[in-house]
């Protein structure tokens, strides 16, 4: 009875605090309260010793450094064994096949492409300007031999970077692409939502994508960011993990692209990790954001067959 009459009391006597508060303090007491009560409830689920992942480093690729820039440049002068210092051709406008206009002068053009030499299977190294004012409209870069003089050319080796005439990096249409012998191992670049970032091989077969949202919260919390490691070989997700609002991180486990709701890794913004007990709304919705995050491909019929 002595205990009732306490838990009584006490009701009232918060009940008079919050009356003589103000609304705006009434709704940071309440706030506090509700965040209590679920670091209590967090608590009791069943802790994991994993350490937190790290929230991914997504630079935009307008503060691409110079010592990246020379690290190419070297890169691509390593390889070449004949050194050329000519302008094969001038272009302007581009035409219907994506090719441009070429014309007799740097007056009449827009572009020129200069030869910075050769290596030793045969390959060329270029690099574009811009007439106007010779600034780069590309950093040097190797391209396969026989596509020397097409606009069309692809990177074959070194780091892909395209600028406006301005001088500034073109981050959002193209960013910045790092090649080897064709293939692109690393990409950035940035758009209106955010900024991402793609490696291939971090492990054989395995490509990670991250992305960092650009929306800064206004409560000084980091932004919402997600990560994926997928097997492009056996289109099959190994990792994923999600970097929420509130400062808390999810780390999902899959099998055979499901999610395994009894592995959920969660972490608190202090550190503490606990295996989340989640419910079905929630894992379908993880689930959906991480297929297609991902870019997990949809099987065939047959193919499920087999």
């Amino acid at each position: 009875m002595k205990n009732l009459f306490q838990i009584i009391i006490l009701s009232l006597t918060v009940n008079l605090f919050l009356t003589a508060c103000s609304e705006q303090q009434r709704q940071e007491i309440t706030q506090k309260i509700q965040k209590k009560q679920i670091e209590n409830a967090i608590k009791k689920l069943p802790k994991h010793n994993e350490p937190m992942p790290e929230y991914p480093q997504i630079k935009p690729p307008s503060e691409l450094s110079n010592e990246e820039i020379d690290k190419n440049v070297q890169y691509v002068t390593t390889q070449v064994v004949e050194k050329s210092n000519k302008i094969i051709f001038f272009a302007k406008e581009e035409q219907t096949d994506g090719e441009r206009h070429l014309v007799e002068n740097k007056e009449n053009s827009e572009y020129y492409r200069s030869i910075l030499g050769y290596t030793a299977d045969g390959n060329c190294a270029i690099q574009d300007f811009y007439s106007e004012n010779d600034h780069k409209q590309i950093e040097p870069m190797i391209v396969k031999k026989g596509e020397c003089d097409s606009w069309k050319s692809q990177p074959f080796d070194g780091m892909a970077v395209w600028y406006d005439k301005n001088g500034t990096v073109d981050s959002k249409s193209n960013g910045v692409i790092w090649f080897k012998q064709g293939e692109p191992t690393m990409a950035w670049r940035e758009d209106d939502k955010g900024l991402i970032s793609v490696a291939t091989d971090i492990r054989p077969n395995v490509r990670k994508t991250a992305f960092v949202n650009k929306e800064q919260p206004a409560n000084g919390e980091r932004p919402y960011a997600v990560e994926c490691e997928l097997n492009e070989k056996e289109n099959k997700i190994e990792n994923f993990i999600l970097f929420t609002k509130n400062n808390m991180v999810e780390k999902v486990s899959f099998n055979d692209n499901k999610i395994d709701p009894s592995r959920l890794l969660t972490w608190t913004e202090d550190g503490y990790g606990f295996i989340d007990t989640v419910n079905k709304e929630k894992v379908e919705e993880l689930q959906k954001l991480a297929l297609a995050f991902c870019g997990v491909e949809e099987q065939s019929t047959e193919n499920k067959a087999e």
